[in-house]
């Protein structure tokens, strides 16, 4: 199962360092909200983010409820090169999945 909307993910060589930012679209219900027939909206959030390099895996981010709806996350990495291949993996508490991936220029 996957979330329809689309992530996105830009990367960017600077001096030593790959910047990497990463807009995520999903709803992260936090399980306490309620809808118009006041019934509460159940709890559906990202639990888990991975990033690779190069098939690599270089980071885990473990979520919970406090993340916000259409999270986004920007971090560095260290290192890096021309062609490089960033990808991120998702997965939330309902089984929903997405992933994201570019290469550096």
């Amino acid at each position: 199962m996957a979330i329809k909307a689309r992530d996105r993910i830009r990367a960017k060589l600077q001096d030593e360092h790959t910047t990497v930012r990463v807009l995520l679209a999903h709803p992260m219900h936090t399980g306490r909200g309620k809808n118009e027939q006041d019934e509460l909206i159940p709890a559906e959030f990202i639990q888990d983010i991975r990033v690779w390099r190069n098939d690599i895996e270089v980071m885990i981010i473990k979520c919970g409820t406090a993340t916000a709806r259409n999270p986004y996350f920007s971090f560095q990495l260290a290192g890096g090169a021309s062609g490089d291949r960033i990808a991120i993996r998702w997965v939330d508490n309902v089984g929903a999945k997405g992933t994201a991936e570019t290469t550096l220029p």
